[in-house]
């Protein structure tokens, strides 16, 4: 009889649980612990972060909250974070620790270096969900000072696993041995959503996500004012969120992903204006759904969308000019075919596979 696969260990460690990076570990924990292996999740609790978290992950996976993680860089308080994911670490014992995003993935690493001997059977994995190094927002001396960080921590015996092929572009370049897996959706959780009534709206623009310089809320605000004859509608909030002054433009505030997904069935256009991504889940779900999606021309864009399933600009004028070439016939078959690239390409189960396979070795 063939041996069945040894069950698994996996602590998984983030600073901010919110945005796409919790419809990613919500899909990688609930499904890993389904197939039996013993999760658990250490995180740090943002604004966005759900109230019902509970309620969300799978019953088996044991959450944890860091009360210590925050965004800004603190010495006293990332050290405090840094003690307390030591001792859960130590407490538990994992296999596997899966650090993401950059402050999380710094603090693990450290930890790995200082207790190399107790750690050595424990195996550490990292996926930065948009390097550090790639934020518009700061001097050329920070992100080049991030870089050098990036590549000094990627000598620590931490396997990289960007979660898309944009990232995993950046990732070779520090870490040879770098993977990548990319991110997914759930298609039978996005089509419950689906209705008679979808798509009915035209001319509605609506992006998900933080107001923050990544997203580029003044980039939004500028087409939202060349278009005053359209609506658009900002999912979420930031410290920028002054940026979306025009009139025509909605800010819901933080919604759940359920009425996110409820709300986003009426509206015809996706746009996304950020300055840099890693691979965004909510350009995937809007594939998914087969909207007309406008996204900025930089690095996890780029990546996704091409000429037959979408929009690239990085202008107001390169907008105006992708959305004067939309003709009925052609933006239906787009739309067509984002889904058909989300099938074949960010599927939940070749996701879940991949990542198996790289814990398993």
């Amino acid at each position: 009889m063939p041996r069945e696969k040894e069950k698994l260990k996996i602590m998984y460690v983030v600073e901010s649980l919110g945005g796409g990076v919790i419809s990613y570990l919500l899909l990688l924990c609930n499904e890993l612990a389904k197939n039996g292996n013993d999760i658990t999740l250490l995180y740090g609790v943002r604004k966005q972060t759900p109230d019902n978290l509970r309620e969300l992950f799978d019953n088996r996976v044991n959450l944890i909250e860091v009360n210590n993680f925050q965004r800004a860089v603190s010495p006293s308080a990332d050290y405090r974070a840094y003690c307390e994911v030591k001792q859960q670490i130590m407490d538990i014992r994992p296999d596997i620790v899966h650090l993401n995003s950059s402050k999380a993935g710094a603090i693990g690493r450290m930890i790995k270096l200082f207790n190399s001997r107790s750690l050595k059977n424990t195996q550490f994995f990292y996926t930065p969900h948009g390097y550090s190094f790639l934020m518009g927002n700061e001097s050329p001396v920070k992100r080049n000072i991030y870089y050098a960080i990036e590549a000094i921590l990627s000598k620590l015996n931490t396997t990289t696993i960007a979660c898309g092929i944009g990232e995993y572009k950046y990732a070779k370049k520090i870490d040879k041995d770098s993977k990548y897996v990319n991110n997914c959706v759930d298609l039978d959780y996005i089509d419950s959503f689906v209705n008679s009534d979808s798509n009915t709206l035209t001319n509605v623009f609506y992006t998900v996500g933080r107001i923050n310089e990544q997203k580029n809320p003044k980039l939004f605000n500028q087409i939202a004012l060349r278009h005053p004859e359209w609506q658009f509608v900002w999912i979420g909030d930031g410290p920028m969120r002054d940026e979306l002054s025009a009139s025509n433009i909605k800010v819901t505030g933080w919604l759940t992903n359920q009425e996110v997904m409820k709300n986003i069935q009426e509206y015809d256009n996706f746009i996304l204006t950020s300055k840099w991504e890693g691979l965004p889940i909510v350009l995937l779900e809007a594939m998914a759904l087969r909207k007309k999606c406008f996204v900025t021309n930089v690095s996890g864009n780029s990546e996704v969308i091409n000429d037959t399933n979408g929009f690239k600009f990085n202008t107001v004028d390169e907008f105006d000019k992708q959305y004067a070439s939309i003709k009925k016939d052609e933006n239906l078959c787009k739309g067509v075919m984002a889904r058909k690239d989300v099938e074949c390409l960010y599927s939940k189960d070749s996701f879940v596979q991949g990542y198996s396979r790289i814990y398993e070795g």
